[in-house]
C-alpha cells in the first residue's frame, strides 16, 4: 500500500511542479516548466514499465498494467512496453527541449 501511494505521490509532486513553473499551452521552449514536464513524462514510462515487471507488488502498478489489458488496442501486457518506449521518448524531448539543447519548437 505504501509502495502505491508512493508512485502516486512522485507523479503528484512532479504535476505540480510542471504547473507551478508556469507551463503554458503551445510549443515546448527551454525553460524548467518543460524539464518538469518531460520528467513527469518519463515518470509514467519507468511506472509502466515497472508495472510489466512488477504488476503483483502494489495497486497502482496493478492498475496500469490492467489498461493495458482492458483499454488498449491491442490488448495484451506488451503494450506497457510500448506507453513505456513512448512516454520515456516524448519526455527525453522535453527535457532536452527544457533544458536548451534542442529546439522542438521549429
Amino acid at each position: 500500500m505504501a509502495l502505491g501511494i508512493g508512485l502516486i505521490a512522485v507523479l503528484v509532486v512532479l504535476l505540480v511542479a510542471t504547473l507551478a513553473s508556469g507551463l503554458e499551452a503551445g510549443p515546448i521552449g527551454p525553460g524548467p516548466s518543460s524539464t518538469f514536464l518531460g520528467l513527469y513524462l518519463m515518470a509514467w514510462g519507468a511506472m509502466f514499465l515497472a508495472s510489466y515487471y512488477f504488476s503483483h507488488k502494489t495497486f497502482f502498478l496493478r492498475g496500469l498494467i490492467w489498461v493495458c489489458e482492458h483499454w488498449s488496442s491491442p490488448k495484451g501486457r506488451g503494450m506497457a512496453f510500448f506507453y513505456a518506449a513512448l512516454a520515456m521518448l516524448l519526455g527525453g524531448l522535453a527535457v532536452l527541449s527544457g533544458l536548451g539543447l534542442i529546439d522542438v519548437a521549429a
